[in-house]
């Protein structure tokens, strides 16, 4: 009979140290998932404050086949700054390189209301006045809780 006591007292430590390795583990695995959820809602939420429009008459978009330039006006309409230097544009399905991009007024930052007038090249096409083409512009947000934010929108234009 004392030989049935001495291995059940080994089944409830082994049974204990197992089930201490398997808290610690669903602990650790509870606080990267933690941590995973709390990055996702971060950029969320960066995704939700970044925002922008086309402020040009998308009608009227002035084009400059020898000069391989198309003006746009883009407006910040989200709550976080947008930044200038890093901007994708995508005309009929192509990728096009924006060539400058300046704050219109005395804008310093661009921040919610402020417009960016952006010089576009969208190389390797002809396109002609009165054409309707696509255009997909992206912007991204500075920092926000250590995240940036981005935002894309899709406007039919006609080039003038």
């Amino acid at each position: 009979m004392a030989d049935g006591g001495a291995s059940e007292l080994i089944m409830l430590i082994t049974g204990l140290l197992t089930a201490g390795i398997v808290t610690s583990l669903l602990i650790a695995s509870w606080g990267g998932l933690a941590t995973s959820v709390d990055s996702a809602k971060t950029q969320a939420e960066a995704d939700a404050k970044t925002q922008a429009a086309l402020a040009s008459d998308p009608m009227q978009i002035s084009w400059n086949q020898t000069a391989c330039n198309l003006t746009l006006h883009i407006q910040n309409t989200g709550a976080l700054e947008l930044k200038t230097d890093n901007i994708g544009l995508v005309i009929n399905g192509t990728a096009s390189t924006v060539n400058q991009v300046q704050l219109l007024g005395n804008a310093s930052f661009w921040v919610k209301g402020e417009v960016a007038e952006l010089y576009a090249c969208p190389t390797g096409m002809s396109m002609t006045t009165g054409q309707e083409i696509t255009i997909t512009v992206i912007v991204q947000s500075e920092n926000y809780k250590g995240i940036s934010g981005q935002y894309a929108f899709n406007e039919v234009i006609r080039i003038v």
